[in-house]
């Protein structure tokens, strides 16, 4: 039994199947991290349980998502925190099925390059476990930087990649609260 409950929710989130739309959650007092405020936070859930906790930090509170996404000359944060252990090829796989769903065809091809640098951050050998943070950064002199837990992991340069990369949770996003959360739209 506890085989098949591990290959159900293994499956659930390859596939992003049984997530839980949960109301999304906007910080009551304004966090900071590094000169940036959170703008709005989200859980992303599976048939019910957590499996991270994502935050957006912007240089002010926006509530537009297009427009989060054409402010290419300020800096951005998402914070990614896992609750659940998850396998690497697991987080891979979903991250791919969310770009898949974000970027046309023409998008894959134009960012192949960045997409595989992305993508190589996770492809490390090591599965990912509750506590562990990933961040996400926009530097407008460096680019989309990636980190965990506070080490670098790449760095890739260009704006028009990390704004592209936004879609994955302020687009289309497997879970529809996540992008609530994010730009604020329950608050």
């Amino acid at each position: 039994m506890r085989l098949l409950f591990a290959l159900f929710a293994c499956l659930s989130l390859v596939c992003g199947a049984g997530a839980k739309e949960e109301a999304p959650r906007v910080a009551a007092a304004p966090a900071q991290r590094d000169g940036l405020v959170l703008n709005g936070e989200a859980t992303r859930s599976v048939w019910g349980f957590e499996v991270y906790k994502i935050r957006l930090f912007l240089p002010e509170v926006m509530r537009d998502a297009e427009q989060i996404m054409g402010a290419k000359s300020d800096a951005k944060r998402i914070e990614i925190t896992m609750v659940r252990s998850v396998e690497e090829e697991q987080f891979s796989s979903t991250v791919q099925e969310n770009i898949d769903n974000n970027f046309t065809d023409a998008e894959k091809e134009k960012f192949a390059r960045q997409l595989s640098e992305f993508l190589g951050c996770f492809n490390n050998g090591a599965d990912l476990e509750p506590g562990n943070v990933i961040t996400i950064d926009y530097a407008p002199s460096e680019g989309t930087v990636v980190k965990l837990d506070g080490r670098t992991l790449d760095t890739i340069p260009g704006a028009d990649f990390y704004h592209a990369l936004l879609r994955l949770w302020i687009g289309k996003p497997l879970q529809k609260s996540i992008k609530d959360g994010l730009v604020g739209a329950a608050g």
